[in-house]
């Protein structure tokens, strides 16, 4: 590849992968500007929170103090970054109060707006390319186009229609679990959105084939979509772990939010086909779920709530499996998560090609709580298998390191950069 390297701005709402798009970008020398909303580390206003904080013990610090200190990150420099940290706090703040998807949804867009207005106006705005995600692309590609800057969307998430298809039947199969959705809209203005977005977009980088598949099926071009697995900074979740030598009950973690598209209805009718004496469970997340249902879960689940992303490897390291029967995610990282812990991994199809069934886990059919079943047992059973699939799922993990993912992310870019110069007449027009 010759010619020109792009320098990228990369907006960014919350810590996604603990910043690895703008950390990747500035370690190839590809950053031109990172902007982000609540973050501690260096050249943020409350970075001095950072020596106030530490006078109280972590056991004692409220999660979300916890949460707020873990958004930072070395490998970002100071002079790359602008954080809109009074933003973040009344976001995080009236996330906390939303009482339903359809509230933290338009919570997230109001201050989605808010961000992009301000990262706009701001001076350190410049570059050749502009990386955003769902829901902040369009006035920041707008924006770019303008300027002749390559427009990058990162389709980290499945398309509204289809998340919105999957919940619904989810609330018809399951109901009460979760407070209803309200009537669908099909000229709703996420959805509009989303088509704007998939038309200013130069590339789309989605994560898995059934990430594709969904942006296909919503109307997004397919020439414009590539194939980007994530990964991690696998260390961070590395723990000691022994032989399954013991006869104690097999320990199963479910991890992510504990909500109807995740799947946890499955995961608890498979405990519930299971003797209490095979396994013991554990689910970290927020907990959407709600009465009588909720108290269901904790009869057979002990529910511990969100957790920073820093306590983590604890979890992992009390875990024998993971298990993470989502109806809907285009890649799940918690899955990298427990295998670079060594756990094998209990997962369906719709979370990524991460699971190779029967090698580092199995692959069991979405809302099928037998089959779940039938594999916990397996495990449990099996103490020969679950070692060997221990040193496999560490092994698989490495394909997902965030070095990994670093050089599909960079030659992503550059490509489809060095591409559209090439081209006599380029870019998606504003028309």
């Amino acid at each position: 590849m010759s010619g020109k390297r792009p320098q990228v701005v990369v907006a960014q709402l919350g810590a996604r992968m603990h910043y690895a798009v703008p950390v990747l970008l500035h370690r190839a020398g590809l950053l031109a500007h990172f902007f982000t909303d609540a973050y501690a580390g260096a050249g943020s206003a409350w970075r001095r929170w950072q020596s106030v904080a530490a006078l109280v013990p972590p056991p004692a610090q409220p999660k979300v103090l916890q949460r707020l200190l873990g958004r930072r990150h070395d490998g970002l420099p100071a002079a790359r970054l602008t954080a809109c940290n009074w933003l973040g706090l009344r976001f995080g703040l009236a996330l906390c109060r939303a009482g339903d998807l359809p509230a933290r949804r338009r919570i997230w867009q109001r201050y989605a707006d808010e961000f992009c207005r301000l990262v706009v106006r701001d001076g350190s705005f410049q570059g050749d390319a502009i990386y955003a995600s769902p829901g902040l692309a369009v006035p920041l590609f707008e924006h770019g186009a303008r300027q002749g800057m390559f427009n990058i969307l990162e389709g980290f998430g499945l398309p509204e229609i289809i998340q919105d298809r999957l919940h619904r039947e989810e609330q018809a199969r399951w109901p009460g679990w979760e407070p209803p959705l309200p009537p669908p809209d099909g000229c709703s203005r996420r959805r509009a959105a989303e088509a704007r977005e998939w038309a200013l977009a130069d590339v789309i980088f989605a994560p898995s084939p059934f990430a594709i598949q969904g942006l296909m099926d919503a109307g997004a071009p397919p020439e414009k979509i590539r194939l980007v697995p994530y990964g991690l900074e696998l260390p961070r979740f590395m723990v000691a772990r022994q032989a399954r030598r013991d006869r104690r009950p097999l320990r199963v973690l479910f991890a992510g939010g504990v909500t109807l598209l995740k799947g946890p209805q499955y995961l608890l009718a498979a405990l519930e086909l299971l003797h209490s004496s095979q396994v013991t469970a554990r689910m970290v997340g927020p907990v959407a779920i709600q009465e009588p249902y909720r108290s269901r879960l904790r009869r057979r689940v002990e529910l511990v709530g969100p957790v920073p992303r820093a306590d983590m490897p604890r979890h992992y390291a009390w875990a024998d499996v993971l298990v993470f029967p989502t109806i809907c995610d285009s890649f799940g990282q918690v899955q990298v998560e427990a295998m670079a812990a060594g756990l094998p991994v209990i997962a369906t199809p719709h979370a990524g090609q991460v699971v190779r069934d029967r090698l580092d886990g199995f692959l069991v059919p979405g809302r099928d709580p037998a089959a779940i079943a039938a594999r916990i047992a397996i495990l449990a059973r099996e103490r020969d298998l679950w070692d060997w699939m221990s040193h496999q799922a560490r092994e698989r993990a490495r394909h997902f390191s965030l070095e990994s993912y670093g050089a599909r992310l960079i030659g992503g870019i550059c490509d489809r950069f060095e591409e559209q110069r090439s081209r006599p007449a380029s870019g998606a027009t504003l028309a």
